[in-house]
């Protein structure tokens, strides 16, 4: 995407003025941070709590890798802080296939029995399933097989949430196209999640995976009552942490859209740093200031 189409795509996708002026207690987002690189939100809540976040996102195949006994420390932790476990990414690792010919559905099923288990006793909310390598198509395999495949595995994780009376729903990421072959759009993740047609099954829309693919963040109005969950990053400087609100033109459409549908969930700054000590605070302080700005810079 050259500049011109960017700038296109991010000033051409704002709500009209008047659909700001309203009152803004209707949009009142959560704010998190995913675990990224080396950075472990489960071992960094104090300084998660002293930056100001509402909560972390940390990852399910992480936690998954953890003994028992480094589990009950997390768990234990989170359950002490008042920053906690809200959501979870990376449902699925990139070794345990969900389509293709080699699918174990036995291994697969006890793993996401097992993952949501974990996640349940962290109180998270979305597990967030993007999964690219896991759900990447094989070259010469059927398309329309692997979507069956797809929507297969998401019913059969709802039905195991709802079965164990979990209470987390799953929220369907689109990857952009460098990261997974299926799914690319978060209108495609809507489609999947209306296929799999299951109360558990929702959809979850990130900032970077929608710019990169040029999609326009009016798809936030058209599945609002699929969407649970937002991921957030500048896609202009390599997935970094958000600096400044003037950084990427696509921002503040981002924000109008989900303040015209009255979005109340979670957003998770997930993005790359050497630095996370200085750019998570900084971040989180980006994305307040564009919440403001949205609501008439009331704050209210």
């Amino acid at each position: 995407m050259n500049r011109r189409e960017f700038l296109a795509l991010g000033l051409g996708a704002a709500v009209a003025p008047g659909a700001r002026r309203a009152a803004c207690t209707d949009f009142n987002p959560r704010y998190g941070v995913t675990q990224i690189g080396g950075f472990d939100p489960l071992a960094s809540l104090d300084l998660l709590e002293r930056w100001g976040f509402d909560y972390c996102e940390p990852s399910v195949a992480r936690v998954m890798a953890l003994g028992d006994a480094e589990f009950e420390a997390a768990r234990s932790r989170a359950a002490r802080s008042r920053v906690h476990v809200e959501a979870m990414n990376s449902f699925v690792p990139a070794d345990l296939k969900i389509v293709g010919p080699d699918v174990d559905r036995s291994r697969l099923d006890a793993y996401v029995a097992a993952a949501l288990a974990r996640a349940e006793q962290l109180q998270a909310r979305i597990v967030v399933f993007g999964s690219g390598g896991a759900r990447r198509i094989p070259e010469g395999f059927p398309r329309a097989r692997a979507w069956t495949q797809l929507r297969d595995f998401l019913r059969a994780a709802g039905d195991e949430i709802e079965r164990r009376k979990h209470g987390m729903v799953i929220g369907i990421e689109a990857l952009r196209k460098a990261e997974s072959n299926v799914v690319n759009t978060s209108a495609e993740a809507h489609r999947l999640a209306l296929d799999a047609d299951h109360p558990k099954v929702r959809v979850i829309v990130d900032f970077f995976h929608l710019t990169v693919e040029g999609e326009s963040p009016t798809i936030v109005r058209r599945i609002k009552d699929h969407l649970v969950h937002c991921h957030f990053s500048n896609p202009v400087q390599g997935r970094s942490f958000p600096r400044d609100v003037s950084e990427c033109p696509g921002y503040r459409p981002f924000f109008d859209n989900l303040r015209a549908i009255g979005y109340r969930g979670r957003i998770s700054l997930e993005a790359n740093s050497m630095d996370v000590e200085r750019d998570a605070p900084a971040g989180l302080a980006v994305l307040r200031t564009l919440r403001s700005a949205t609501c008439g810079g009331s704050g209210n």
